[in-house]
């Protein structure tokens, strides 16, 4: 995935895709790798709703080792609040079976992949922020196969939150 430098590739898809949605609040997107797959303290009643995903990624290390996985996890903290939208998302990384240095790596993903959990994600907004009645599409995941996932390698893992199978919505926020 090429980069053009200062410019992230999800935020400059994510901004694109919510202004084709013509939905009259400014949505932004921002990391924060601190995010936590439940809501804390008072966040739900401040409005806060919680998604997590996974898709298609590539890892590619400094060692010279690169793997892709179907198990890219995806968290994101999503909520409209006096006529703006703020999500935030949270890669998980994965680190490198081969690398002595054992650093842990943020996966990248391709614009297409990124934009089926873009899709997934605005399901979400507009299901739990705009009150939409949506139908959800059910994800063919048949095509996911790749090596096996090494859990001892995997940060959501180490969390206790990593799906193989299946999308998670938080149960604390509107089904």
């Amino acid at each position: 995935m090429t980069r053009t430098p200062g410019r992230n590739p999800w935020i400059d898809s994510f901004t694109r895709y919510m202004d084709e949605q013509e939905y009259g609040e400014k949505w932004t997107l921002n990391f924060n790798y601190n995010l936590q797959p439940y809501l804390e303290g008072d966040q739900k009643a401040k409005g806060w709703k919680v998604y997590q995903t996974s898709s298609f990624g590539r890892f590619e290390c400094h060692c010279s080792n690169s793997w892709s996985s179907a198990h890219v996890v995806i968290l994101f903290h999503y909520r409209l609040r006096r006529n703006r939208g703020l999500v935030l998302l949270r890669l998980f990384k994965q680190s490198c079976r081969y690398c002595v240095y054992n650093a842990e790596l943020k996966p990248q993903v391709n614009h297409n992949q990124m934009q089926n959990v873009f899709n997934r994600l605005i399901f979400k907004i507009r299901k739990n922020c705009y009150r939409e009645t949506v139908e959800e599409v059910e994800r063919d995941l048949r095509y996911r196969k790749t090596k096996p996932h090494e859990t001892s390698l995997c940060e959501a893992c180490h969390l206790g939150i990593c799906r193989n199978k299946v999308d998670v919505v938080d149960n604390t926020s509107y089904q």
